[in-house]
């Protein structure tokens, strides 16, 4: 993977789905990191009890968890679940899937208004002020400028708890654990 990526590391390296021998290739990618050939490695979409499973067994706790976070699916209850593990939330989905009834919702219109931002602006700000790593996927130039230009300004404690009042449990990506198993299966390696 090295000679395919001209590079001499990785930075950081998922493993992204918890299923087949997720333990092994755990231990293969702690190998990688002690060989100096990854830096640091985390997990994704592991928010059912082999995410205890995983950390218990891991020598090398996962730096991060990639997982669908955003104003209304925050995931409090899982990061009290990584905080023995000292792993972070990296958020997939940071703006709802650009859903656009998150992103016009009242409270972020207004301190939009108020800071001189864009709603989008003020939803990534609320992310990196609960510690969430983001990566909001853009191709448009201005809105990857925009998306840098959030941290001139920081919310109040009373904003940030109006904004925790969104949270609704509702995901945009609801696939349960038995279907993803099944989708993996039609998958293949020369894929």
């Amino acid at each position: 993977m090295l000679d395919r990526l001209d590079t001499k590391y990785i930075d950081l390296l998922l493993l992204h789905q918890q299923f087949g021998d997720y333990l092994g290739a755990w231990k293969d990618m702690e190998k990688a990191v002690k060989a100096g050939k990854v830096r640091s490695i985390g997990i994704s979409n592991f928010e059912s009890e082999r995410l205890e499973e995983l950390c218990e067994a891991a020598n090398i706790k996962p730096s991060v968890l990639q997982v669908e976070c955003h104003p209304y699916y925050p995931q409090n209850a899982l990061k009290k679940r990584l905080a023995p593990y000292g792993t972070v939330i990296e958020s997939w989905y940071p703006l709802g899937h650009g859903d656009k009834g998150l992103i016009n919702e009242a409270v972020f219109t207004k301190l939009a208004k108020k800071y001189g931002k864009t709603n989008v602006q003020i939803i990534l700000r609320w992310h990196i002020q609960q510690g969430n790593i983001i990566f909001p996927k853009t191709t448009n130039p201005q809105h990857m400028k925009d998306n840098f230009d959030i941290f001139d300004f920081s919310l109040t404690a009373d904003e940030m708890k109006e904004i925790a009042k969104l949270d609704n449990g509702r995901r945009f990506f609801n696939m349960s654990l038995e279907d993803q198993e099944k989708n993996l299966g039609a998958w293949s390696p020369a894929d």
